[in-house]
């Protein structure tokens, strides 16, 4: 087995070159499957990227887009699978300014571990920040968002207990039978882009075994 180069992958994912090269990627296969000629503008910006990179590094890159396609395919089996086997929870866990203060991230991580593994059912949860942009409150007030650290799971459970004890918890009830319904899409989409979003990707899942 061939070993992973951590420190490489991590140079890597602090370019854009990942995303400019999926971007190219992505298009070359859309029109190769809809049999439109290759545009030149994408040869032309692949060109740029081999002046810019060397190939082993456009090939590094490729790799970890694959990772990350796999990586949204299994998490949206997983919640589909979990959404149609019964009635789930979606929640949200925060923490007080006190936690937050006192702990670190990866103790912070083992606390939602511990809570979501004690019930011994299906899950999976991620690691999310709040936005930093300004937003107006219920009361017509603009205020500025913080990126406050807090985590998002989806439980396949009945019933879950308002006791966690390290902030603040926000349940919402997911009851979905048809596996074509409309929720079922919205739910897959809203976990996914969780986990995806540019805050979150290079974090792993906390997955039920």
């Amino acid at each position: 087995m061939a070993v992973i180069d951590y420190k490489y992958k991590s140079t890597i994912l602090k370019t854009d070159l990942c995303k400019r090269i999926n971007k190219i990627d992505k298009q070359t296969y859309i029109n190769n499957q809809d049999g439109i000629v290759q545009d030149y503008s994408l040869d032309n910006q692949y060109f740029d990227l081999l002046l810019q990179y060397d190939y082993k590094d456009i090939v590094e890159a490729r790799k970890i887009n694959k990772a990350s396609f796999y990586r949204v395919k299994r998490l949206r089996d997983r919640v589909t699978n979990m959404l149609t086997s019964g009635h789930c929870i979606f929640c949200t866990f925060n923490f007080s300014d006190k936690v937050l203060q006192d702990t670190s991230a990866d103790t912070r991580r083992q606390y939602v571990r511990k809570y979501l593994k004690q019930f011994n059912c299906q899950y999976v949860a991620n690691i999310d920040f709040g936005s930093d942009k300004e937003y107006t409150d219920r009361k017509g007030n603009k205020r500025k968002g913080t990126s406050r650290e807090h985590y998002h799971a989806l439980v396949c459970i009945d019933r879950l207990p308002m006791n966690w004890s390290y902030g603040y918890q926000f349940l919402e009830h997911v009851r979905i039978k048809n596996s074509t319904d409309v929720k079922l899409s919205k739910y897959i989409s809203k976990l996914s882009n969780h986990a995806i979003k540019e805050t979150t990707k290079r974090s792993c899942l906390i997955y039920s075994r």
